[in-house]
């Protein structure tokens, strides 16, 4: 499965398609939009939410450490449910940057291996809200270091769902 549409067009992205079946689902995420999008495997769109791809390096250069999130294909893997471990946590660095779910992601096209990069994620919270404002449901979405960052809530609300029925797979656009 490939949705892009004329939004992604200049874009770097994934070079292959996902292999989505039945079950499956598709995140397109596009920094230039800031946002991702999800679509069942028969292509249909299911929703919207913003989205940042940014890095605190430069922008637009994903090859740096810390930096813009690698475009390309990936597919979600472990997911790390904090706030339903605890949705009341002390303070925490862990709590703050990665808020209520994060989700590792792992690269399909070599993507970070290519940057010298790993440990690239999907996850809510962020440093730079403090706290407890990492921990809000909408806290301000801020550059991380190279993962992808959303609400609390739309990572509990919409992205956790779709991981629980079957694969998820991540398509990164970046500008050139």
């Amino acid at each position: 499965m490939d949705p892009r549409r004329a939004e992604e067009e200049g874009l770097a992205g994934p070079a292959i398609a996902a292999p989505v079946v039945a079950g499956d689902s598709y995140l397109l995420v596009n920094d230039r939009d800031q946002d991702m999008e999800a679509y069942d495997h028969s292509g249909r769109l299911l929703w919207r939410v913003p989205c940042l791809a940014w890095g605190q390096g430069c922008d637009n250069q994903w090859r740096l450490r810390n930096s813009d999130t690698p475009p390309g294909l990936y597919k979600l893997g472990a997911i790390y449910r904090g706030h339903e471990a605890n949705p009341n946590p002390p303070c925490s660095d862990t709590a703050m940057a990665f808020g209520w779910t994060s989700f590792d992601m792992e690269e399909l096209e070599g993507q970070e291996a290519a940057s010298g990069r790993a440990g690239i994620m999907l996850h809510g919270g962020g440093s730079a809200c403090g706290w407890p404002g990492a921990w809000q449901p909408r806290q301000a979405l801020h550059p991380a270091l190279g993962c992808l960052q959303f609400h609390n809530i739309d990572l509990r609300d919409r992205v956790l769902p779709l991981a629980e029925r079957g694969t998820v797979y991540v398509g990164v656009f970046q500008e050139r």
